[in-house]
């Protein structure tokens, strides 16, 4: 890929910051940007891993002994559990969904964006957490540990989503806290994300 292809291809402004970090080398800059891009497949690899988990973990408790169907009959309809804003998104999610049979709470739980689940550790889920959501995540001590990270956790996924430079990002950081809340939920579970995930050796061969 020569200057004028990546201009093209990728357009002067994504390039601009990859060409910065090289000093103005152009095949410096076009190694770093295809480390960043196998990069953030790795992230969005383990992201894929650790929303899965969390979200399951989540379900298995406040859905505890609940049908899968009919929804009204779940805790994603539950005034009780949700708050009208947690509600919302799942009429969002429900509504997304392809029409005809009504949708069971797995494929819900499953189309619920991901800022869906750092909206549940906020300050209006107190008394969910102390009866119920705690128990999703056996090894945290309190519901503040959860939501500040789990909110950086959202941005840095909509960064990789969205295909933005994550040169200067806290990579490193935001690994942590999916590797430190996976065990939360169970350490075998921080243990095999951990080895199925390409961050740390990727992160040591950088260009």
């Amino acid at each position: 890929m020569n200057a004028q292809q990546a201009v093209e291809w990728i357009s002067a402004a994504r390039f601009a910051p990859f060409l910065d970090a090289a000093d103005g080398h152009h095949e410096r800059a076009v190694e770093l940007y295809e480390w960043h891009a196998r990069l953030a497949g790795a992230c969005f690899e383990t992201l894929h891993h650790f929303e899965v988990l969390v979200r399951n973990s989540i379900d298995a408790e406040l859905g505890r002994f609940q049908p899968d169907r009919p929804l009204r009959d779940t805790w994603l309809m539950d005034f009780n559990v949700l708050q009208p804003e947690g509600i919302k998104q799942v009429i969002i999610a429900v509504e997304r969904l392809e029409r005809g049979q009504e949708p069971g709470r797995g494929r819900v739980v499953a189309g619920l964006s991901f800022g869906f689940w750092p909206g549940l550790f906020g300050r209006h889920y107190e008394e969910i957490w102390r009866h119920r959501l705690r128990n999703a995540f056996p090894g945290a001590a309190m519901k503040k540990d959860l939501s500040e990270p789990m909110k950086l956790i959202q941005r840095f996924r909509n960064r990789i989503a969205h295909h933005d430079c994550l040169l200067g990002q806290p990579v490193v950081e935001r690994y942590a806290d999916m590797r430190r809340i996976a065990g939360w939920v169970d350490p075998a579970a921080e243990a095999w994300l951990t080895s199925r995930s390409q961050i740390d050796e990727l992160l040591a061969a950088k260009p």
